[in-house]
């Protein structure tokens, strides 16, 4: 029996995990939040501006290097499970080993042999998740892949 690469359970972990990093985010804001009301009421100008830089910095930065990726990663997610997904199957050439970073996630190139409309082969191209697990499998060999756009929701031997 066949296991598919993401389940629900995958993307409910991943929204879970982004409230849990908004929420590390936004704790420190609201204590910030005290000095800055405290300099605007007492018209101190260096509390109001230290206060509201360095709030700044810590939504720049925290969402720059703990949200993003997350939002990235669960947007992939949702669109492999709820998309709009094309099935084919089609000759296994290669996996690259070389991470290419597409629309915030990280993948690997996975190419595929197949013919166009003349009946002329090509390396037919698309994006495997560099967390997912991929089947063992054979230069040759026939892969059934599920994609949406080029990024692969599912893949294993035809």
């Amino acid at each position: 029996m066949h296991t598919p690469i993401y389940t629900d359970a995958d993307l409910l972990a991943i929204t879970r995990q982004q409230r849990k990093r908004w929420l590390l985010i936004a704790l420190p804001c609201l204590l910030l939040l005290i000095p800055l009301v405290l300099g605007l009421h007492l018209r101190v100008e260096w509390l109001t501006s230290v206060s509201t830089v360095i709030i700044g910095v810590i939504l720049i930065a925290g969402y720059d290097l703990a949200i993003k990726p997350l939002h990235c990663y669960a947007r992939h997610l949702d669109n492999c499970l709820h998309g709009r997904t094309r099935e084919c199957e089609l000759p296994f050439i290669r996996l690259s080993e070389n991470i290419d970073l597409v629309d915030g996630v990280q993948f690997r190139q996975l190419l595929c042999s197949d013919t166009d409309g003349k009946g002329r082969p090509y390396e037919r191209l698309f994006y495997f998740d560099v967390l997912a697990t991929f089947p063992e499998v054979n230069e040759g060999d026939l892969l059934h892949v599920v994609h949406h756009d080029l990024a692969v929701a599912d893949v294993y031997p035809a």
